[in-house]
């Protein structure tokens, strides 16, 4: 019986670097790089726990950036970014709702800490409510085409190109969405350290904004599609753009129903005024808070008195710091 032999060739120098550079590792490092100089702390390829599948997986970059709200030492707002990086060859184009269909939600502007409900008339309200998200987050009064459908292109068979639905965004949407909710249950557990009798004196936010976002290093597109009942070609129009707000339904975990996210979704390019947007917001939200110390202060207090008067020591103060809309 004759020896098999199997040829193979080598990849050479050059192919390295050209697959290298049209990969998403350098991409990361770029997003990275850019937000530490607009002041955020980062941490690449951040794991997480995912409780679908039972097993420890990672995204991207992790970032979060601290904006003082009462001074020096009492913690503040942490505009906080849960980013997947995309490499793509060809345009991913997205379907765009009619604007008149858009519903904004409060719920979608996702917030962790103290305090994320404030005590104002007798009852709590979301600091979504109280910071009025509705009037100057752009999830609700949308910056971009707001999308839930979304396709990629295939060369097939070397012979004719093919749209087809987005399964890798599809997965990359789960994986923001899981990390999502992953980071907020750490963060409330972690607000157990300031049940320590040297800290509940203080007066302090510790709140988090989060914003899930899909950077691409490639073209993203905005397609609209005639209301006919038979389209033709004349039917779409397709425009290059370089943010979309995406609003897929999942599945929570955590919350034990299906539930509507938004995601950002980016080019490279534009991520320098996509912070700059965030940096806006984020002084609005600030200026209402500082405004409004007296009713902030008593809600953290009545807060902290009601997890202090808990039976036993709670492992995590979610359930009775979370504001349930």
């Amino acid at each position: 019986m004759g020896e098999m032999i199997i040829h193979y060739t080598k990849i050479n120098e050059e192919s390295k670097k050209e697959a290298i550079l049209s990969s998403g590792f350098l991409l990361e490092r770029r997003v990275a790089t850019l937000l530490r100089k607009f002041g955020y702390k980062t941490i690449t390829n951040r794991g997480f726990f995912d409780l679908e599948n039972n097993k420890s997986r990672e995204y991207d970059v992790y970032a979060y950036k601290d904006v003082e709200v009462y001074g020096a030492g009492s913690y503040g707002i942490y505009p906080t970014l849960i980013c997947e990086c995309k490499s793509n060859s060809q345009p991913i184009s997205f379907f765009i709702h009619d604007e008149e269909k858009f519903e904004p939600l409060m719920d979608e502007v996702t917030v962790s800490g103290i305090p994320s409900k404030i005590w104002k008339r007798n009852k709590y309200i979301s600091v979504q409510e109280f910071v009025d998200v509705l009037n100057i987050h752009h999830y609700c009064k949308p910056v971009a085409p707001v999308a839930t459908q979304c396709c990629t292109y295939t060369f097939e068979k070397g012979k004719y190109w093919s749209a087809s639905h987005g399964e890798d965004l599809h997965e990359t949407e789960r994986t923001l969405t899981k990390a999502l909710e992953n980071e907020i249950d750490n963060d409330y557990k972690n607000m157990t350290q300031w049940f320590d009798p040297g800290e509940i004196e203080k007066e302090f936010t510790d709140l988090s904004f989060y914003y899930p976002l899909v950077i691409y290093q490639g073209e993203i597109e905005a397609v609209y599609v005639g209301k006919n009942d038979e389209l033709n070609k004349n039917d779409l129009i397709i425009k290059p753009c370089d943010h979309i707000q995406y609003n897929p339904e999942f599945y929570s975990f955590y919350n034990n129903e299906v539930i509507s996210y938004h995601i950002d979704v980016i080019t490279e390019k534009y991520l320098p005024s996509y912070l700059k947007m965030i940096e806006s917001e984020m002084t609005i939200i600030k200026n209402v808070l500082q405004e409004q110390k007296q009713v902030v202060i008593r809600s953290v207090d009545k807060i902290i008195t009601e997890c202090k008067s808990l039976e036993k020591t709670a492992k995590n103060y979610r359930g009775n710091l979370e504001y349930i809309f």
